[in-house]
């Protein structure tokens, strides 16, 4: 039994409190703290990737080659040898396991990847707007972002800053979006820091019984939206830097709004509401006694004296971190070619988005055939609609383009590949009917702010 004051509250120990503080504040400083520098505001993880960039940046695009095609062939060899790595080798298994259609996408990827590390094949696989944006760019943000990430995201997910900013939160997150307060956490590490952390946290919430499936599922397709920084990347290779305060604030409007109504509609709301378990959602929606702030703090606390031990959270994050890297890089490759490939490089692009195109010209919309596909290929790739954007002289159209880079957040190339690698309840096919319901609810909002913003 824990010790109590004179009024019945729970007496927490220096050492307790400080196993909450030390990690927790750590965990927020490396993901979520802005900083100010001579440019703007960034985060002490973009300091790093900056880093990464400048003084390794010239053997990073060999060691993408490499991990794509490691993970290829370890696959294959798994797929074809079907070795008994489960029991004796577990974190090899994690590498290796496969499916036929991941495999095939591990395979793809590494093919297209070899192609454009020595300029060979076709050549429409290997242009700039194709394969080389991919292996030389997105694959190795992507990566990046994800090595660390695995290691220090039990600074917030372990020592009980979810519980604390999840208790504070709770009652507001549970009637206007439908989710435990924890979810506040997963949204703040997607704004500020970048939408994989996001997504990962949310996968490693769902796996230890955290979030009901359609929790998870509603976390991650709402909450997940491209970080701060990269959003200032997109807003000027959009050519709407100079309205970046404005475009921020409206896209921010529009995914606050989606994330209220999406979970309230199918396919999220048809999603079981239990835990991985198969136990339904037991939490309850009566508030506890006591002050918001001691019970904050009390759950924290508690969230922190049971966290595992060192060891095994470096254990079970060297296995994420290695599953995730040799099982996406690949498939993010092969996928986000092939649709660059169909976007921009052939006639199936125009002709599957020609009701998009037919819909912008009742708008008086120049172009509408061009920036239609920017509308819809934002599906497989982010990069879709931001690279229409910056091809188009009309400011309304960029500005509603580079909102759609931000708000649409199913991006199979990234995102969409990461929610369904780490086992979140939910199908290719269920993504696409978000993706296009949320497409649906944030162009009006983009659109009207846009109009609003270049009324001529």
């Amino acid at each position: 039994m824990a010790d109590t004051d004179q009024t019945g509250q729970q007496i927490i120990s220096t050492a307790a409190l400080l196993r909450f503080l030390i990690p927790s504040i750590a965990g927020l400083l490396i993901f979520l703290v802005p900083l100010p520098l001579d440019d703007g505001l960034t985060v002490l993880f973009s300091l790093y990737s900056d880093w990464v960039n400048r003084h390794l940046g010239f053997v990073l695009v060999e060691l993408m080659v490499l991990i794509a095609v490691a993970g290829a062939l370890l696959a294959l060899y798994h797929a074809i040898v079907k070795p008994h790595w489960k029991q004796k080798r577990p974190m090899l298994y994690a590498v290796a396991e496969a499916g036929p259609a991941w495999l095939t996408l591990r395979i793809a990827g590494a093919a297209i990847a070899l192609m454009v590390y020595f300029k060979v094949g076709p050549e429409v696989l290997r242009l700039e707007d194709t394969g080389i944006i991919l292996v030389e760019e997105l694959a190795i943000a992507f990566s990046i972002v994800l090595i660390p990430a695995c290691f220090f995201m039990p600074l917030l997910t372990e020592f009980g800053a979810m519980d604390f900013f999840g208790t504070l939160v709770a009652p507001t997150f549970r009637r206007l979006f439908r989710l435990p307060g924890r979810a506040a956490v997963d949204a703040t590490a997607s704004f500020i820091s970048a939408s994989t952390i996001g997504i990962l946290v949310t996968g490693q919430q769902y796996q230890r019984g955290f979030y009901t499936g359609r929790e998870a599922v509603s976390v991650a397709t709402n909450f997940s939206v491209v970080s701060l920084p990269f959003a200032l990347v997109i807003a000027n290779v959009s050519g709407v830097g100079d309205y970046f305060i404005q475009w921020y604030l409206c896209s921010v409007l529009a995914c606050i709004i989606c994330a209220a109504i999406v979970p309230r509609l199918p396919p999220v709301s048809r999603i079981a509401d239990s835990y991985i378990d198969g136990s339904p959602n037991s939490i309850s929606t009566v508030e506890s006694e006591g002050p918001l702030l001691r019970r904050c703090l009390n759950n924290a606390v508690s969230s922190a004296q049971s966290a595992p031990a060192l060891p095994n959270m470096a254990h079970s994050a060297t296995v994420m971190m290695l599953e995730q890297l040799f099982g996406l890089i690949g498939p993010l490759i092969a996928l986000g070619t092939l649709t660059a490939v169909v976007a921009f490089h052939s006639s199936f692009a125009t002709w599957i988005s020609m009701p998009i195109a037919w819909a912008l010209t009742l708008f008086d919309v120049n172009d509408a055939a061009r920036i239609a596909p920017g509308f819809l290929f934002g599906f497989m790739d982010q990069y879709i609609p931001t690279i229409v954007a910056s091809e188009i002289s009309s400011d309304r159209m960029r500005f509603i383009l580079a909102g759609l880079s931000l708000c649409q957040l199913i991006y199979m190339t990234e995102t969409g590949l990461v929610v369904l690698k780490v086992g979140l309840p939910v199908t290719v096919l269920q993504l696409f009917q978000i993706f296009v319901i949320r497409t649906v609810i944030v162009t009006p909002v983009l659109a009207s702010t846009a109009w609003l913003l270049f009324p001529a």
